[in-house]
């Protein structure tokens, strides 16, 4: 889960510019479909279980904007995370 999370991760953050912050923003029910887990609750914890797996890995921080009820979340990609995503697709 991890792994295709941080994946899609990366490129929404390059499809969104490649901002040096390296943050994205993400509807959490909107990440857990597109990774096939359904919108529903049991896909929107797995998805919040694995931002938990990648940000013990220090490959993310994750914050929690209020007055979103736990749906959407900002994602800071670490700098080796996005230096790798530019080495590799050339941003």
């Amino acid at each position: 889960m991890g792994d295709r999370l941080e994946m899609l991760l990366v490129a929404r953050w390059l499809e969104e510019g490649a901002g040096d912050a390296g943050e994205v923003s993400v509807s959490v029910g909107a990440v857990a479909e597109e990774l096939g887990l359904g919108a529903d609750r049991t896909g929107m914890l797995a998805v919040m279980a694995g931002l938990g797996e990648l940000e013990d890995r220090r490959q993310v921080r994750v914050s929690w904007p209020l007055g979103t009820g736990g749906s959407q979340a900002l994602v800071s990609l670490s700098s080796e995370l996005r230096s790798d995503a530019r080495r590799l697709f050339g941003r």
